[in-house]
């Protein structure tokens, strides 16, 4: 008996389940789609009938047309774009203003406030918010008037040109009859690519300018260090960077700012924003675009007042997504003191504290029996034959040497470390770094005799070069 009333309730509430599905999928949805059902329509038709739209509000009055434009993807060749006439030449955002077609082309009420409506000033239709026209393509006009704000908050009285009958549409509807040029604008800023960067530069008020250039490679020269570009400033001498780290935290730059509100074209004076003496300022450019902000005063604890550099329309930038500004050089250097190819060096000379080590490489063209050329490389630890993997490995530590922090000092005394690179490529056949006492902890790093130094070298990295060279000096040629 407990088993039969068991299945009972089950299929009861399964009936319940697929009732509340019917009715839920029975409601309008809220989308815009044009497609009809059985819901009462204020208005519905193809949307791509629409040539032409007329809005006005107490922000303007604002007129679009549809015009074709050739685009090669599309397979009709009818593609087609809004362009506005009122305010002439206002650079739309496209998506807006489909919006504003889909309010005429599909529109459905939430209620029908009253049928054959008399006193129409008691829904705010009398002298209404908006009026909106759309023409099509026949020559056919629909035309809508917004009313007040309905007391529930969320939705909007309307009324329907040639229709008597009041209703209530969603808010998004009504937002939508409401636009300001601000909101039709489009708010895109040029999206730069960071895997083709060509070119960077930051500046933030209180910090040193952040500049980055792409790396010329030329043919024959020594190659120093694995990145594509150089820091040039704020650093006296270029040093590599980190593409990825800063790829990182400046993603958005590739994502695309978007602008906050418009607020003024061409003002007479820039200083009210805080733009003619600017707070930040970007450039960042790939092989085709190019992103220039100039960024002047907070608007409030959200936003900044901003331009582009070739225009004096002054809009507003969210701060958050200008955080990437902040970055400090330290975060995104390649932080090696010296790396240099190894195939580049002949020799290198490691004067560390009271040992000298010599590392050298011989290297010798053989023509193997297919007559195909082949280069052979023999190790040597100050004259003596040595294993090609601990070579390799002590090399590695000593270009693995890094720099700490970035501080300007004039190096005085003698040096403890002292490492001198001979090349065998380019017009600078010698590198030498060389490292002076500053505290317990850290070196003064020179470079190529230039006693002004601007980095610290931690002590504690000279450990593990000096556990390479031991290991270096212990090894055996039959050990491999």
């Amino acid at each position: 008996m407990r088993k039969k009333r068991s299945i009972i309730v089950l299929a009861v509430c399964l009936v319940l389940l697929l009732g509340s599905y019917a009715i839920l999928s029975q409601r309008d949805s809220g989308d815009d789609s044009d497609q009809p059902g059985d819901r009462i329509d204020i208005s519905r038709f193809d949307r791509d009938e629409i040539v032409k739209m007329k809005l006005t509000n107490d922000n303007g009055d604002f007129i679009f047309e549809k015009i074709p434009v050739d685009n090669g993807d599309d397979e009709d060749g009818q593609a087609s774009e809004w362009v506005s006439v009122k305010p002439e030449g206002l650079n739309i955002y496209q998506l807006y203003v489909e919006d504003l077609a889909r309010t005429f082309s599909a529109l459905s009420p939430e209620l029908l406030v009253e049928e054959e409506a008399e006193d129409l000033s008691a829904y705010g239709l009398e002298s209404p918010a908006a009026v909106a026209e759309a023409e099509l393509k026949d020559g056919s006009k629909v035309a809508l008037r917004l009313g007040d704000k309905a007391a529930s908050g969320n939705t909007y009285y309307l009324i329907k040109d040639g229709d008597t009958n009041v209703y209530t549409v969603a808010s998004y509807h009504g937002n939508r009859l409401l636009y300001n040029e601000s909101d039709l604008r489009d708010k895109n800023l040029p999206q730069v690519a960071l895997l083709d960067l060509e070119y960077l530069y930051l500046y933030q008020d209180g910090q040193d300018e952040i500049e980055v250039v792409k790396r010329d490679y030329i043919e024959d020269q020594v190659q120093y260090g694995l990145s594509l570009y150089d820091l040039i400033k704020p650093y006296r001498v270029a040093r590599g960077i980190d593409s990825a780290k800063l790829t990182k935290e400046m993603a958005i730059v590739e994502t695309g700012i978007k602008i906050g509100t418009y607020i003024e074209d061409g003002p007479g004076d820039l200083s009210k924003y805080g733009l003619d003496e600017p707070n930040m300022h970007l450039i960042v450019r790939d092989s085709e675009s190019e992103l220039e902000l100039i960024i002047g005063d907070p608007v409030d604890d959200e936003f900044l007042y901003a331009r582009t550099g070739d225009s004096d329309t002054v809009f507003t930038l969210s701060q958050s997504d200008l955080a990437f500004m902040d970055i400090q050089p330290m975060e995104f250097i390649e932080r090696f003191v010296l790396i240099i190819n190894i195939e580049h060096v002949d020799s290198l000379v490691a004067e560390i504290i009271d040992e000298t080590y010599t590392l050298a490489i011989g290297r010798e063209s053989l023509t193997d029996e297919e007559g195909e050329e082949e280069l052979l490389e023999t190790f040597y630890l100050n004259g003596e034959e040595k294993p090609e993997d601990p070579f390799r490995k002590a090399y590695q530590s000593l270009i693995g040497l890094m720099v700490d922090m970035p501080q300007e000092n004039r190096a005085e005394g003698e040096p403890e470390v002292r490492l001198t690179f001979n090349l065998n490529r380019g017009t600078v056949r010698q590198e030498v770094i060389e490292l002076y006492p500053y505290d317990r902890d850290f070196y003064i790093m020179v470079r190529n005799g230039d006693m002004d130094s601007e980095f610290l070298v931690g002590k504690n990295r000279i450990d593990s070069i000096n556990n390479h060279l031991g290991r270096l000096v212990e090894s055996k040629l039959d050990e491999e």
